[in-house]
């Protein structure tokens, strides 16, 4: 019995030292464990109170490289003030229940927005689809302006500026530059194509295209506009003469202008009658004026003075000097005509 006894004292002994073994093991490795601990936090500490080692610590001798170090140390420390300011902002937010306000997309995005235009560019003046835009030509051998279209403008126009505008048509001169109209000129170093040349085609009034800059060897008849139903033998020779050199006018208005006078003087021809009369202390043959609705033995000189230009015939290049008294009173007053024979002798009296 009392070895049964002692053994069974040697096995509770036993399982009482492997229970002190563990115990001990266990809280062994807890205070390891604890020690790692401390020594991170205090490897950390370190590290921390090394990047924060003030200017007088670490200052070098070159002032550069001290004064960039200096900035270096003090943007750390605001990026740290900012980003704890960033933590206890939302930590003040969940203790207030507020929601965490994070990244906040921006208003003009260039994807989204392309509408969307900077503040120093939404007064600067734009093309707009109301705006006109004229188109000019200048010919400089004319000294003649023209323009050459006023339309609306074209699509690829639209929201341009001054600048661009400029840049888009490097060829044109910006005159003018507004929302309500936009003025392009082209100086061209030419003739324009606007100019017309009346003369004689087939004995009657031809109408052509302008032809003087193409050379002498030239097909007159490729260069015709149109033919005008009046005979050359119909109008007086001082007429034809002009007609057989050419006739130059500008523009549609002019050549309409000419054109009518041409018939107006064929058949103020056609009647032979003509009135001589002083002008600007000359001798001028004139178609009869006085057949004109605007003529009163009234008109101002001024008045009268424009009539007689339009129906002048041709100066009679003879000073009126040595005329009898009773003669220089008929021509102030005009004499009438009846004829190119009774013209030619009257001339003939009156010259000789």
């Amino acid at each position: 019995m009392r070895r049964r006894y002692q053994a069974r004292n040697r096995n509770k002994l036993a399982i009482l030292s492997i229970c002190i073994l563990l115990v001990t093991g266990i809280v062994v490795s807890q205070l390891l464990i604890q020690n790692m601990k401390v020594d991170k936090v205090e490897d950390k500490q370190d590290g921390n109170q090394i990047e924060h080692t003030t200017q007088d610590d670490v200052v070098p001798e070159d002032p550069v490289v001290a004064d960039n170090l200096v900035n270096k140390v003090n943007n750390q420390g605001e990026k740290e003030n900012t980003t704890q300011e960033k933590e206890q902002h939302i930590d003040d937010s969940k203790e207030t229940n507020q929601p965490e306000i994070t990244d906040i997309e921006p208003i003009a995005s260039s994807k989204n927005n392309e509408d969307v235009v900077s503040a120093d560019t939404m007064d600067e003046p734009k093309i707009m689809s109301s705006t006109r835009v004229e188109y000019q030509n200048y010919y400089m051998e004319d000294d003649k302006l023209e323009i050459e279209k006023d339309t609306e403008p074209p699509y690829y126009m639209l929201n341009l500026t001054r600048e661009q505008v400029e840049e888009f048509y490097p060829e044109f001169q910006l005159m003018a530059f507004s929302p309500e109209k936009v003025v392009l000129r082209r100086v061209i170093d030419g003739h324009s194509s606007k100019y017309y040349i009346i003369q004689t085609h087939n004995k009657r009034v031809g109408v052509f295209h302008d032809y003087r800059d193409d050379g002498a060897d030239i097909e007159l008849e490729d260069y015709l506009k149109d033919t005008v139903d009046i005979p050359i033998s119909g109008l007086v020779w001082e007429e034809q003469d002009k007609l057989k050199e050419g006739i130059v006018v500008y523009g549609e208005e002019e050549l309409t202008d000419m054109l009518k006078k041409l018939h107006n003087l064929y058949e103020l021809n056609e009647s032979g009658e003509y009135i001589l009369r002083e002008y600007k202390g000359m001798m001028g043959i004139f178609y009869d004026f006085k057949k004109d609705q605007a003529y009163r033995e009234d008109l101002k000189q001024e008045q009268l003075n424009d009539l007689l230009e339009r129906y002048l015939r041709k100066v009679i290049d003879a000073p009126m000097t040595g005329l009898d008294e009773a003669v220089m009173q008929k021509l102030q007053d005009g004499i009438k005509v009846n004829g190119e024979l009774e013209l030619i002798q009257l001339l003939e009296n009156y010259t000789s």
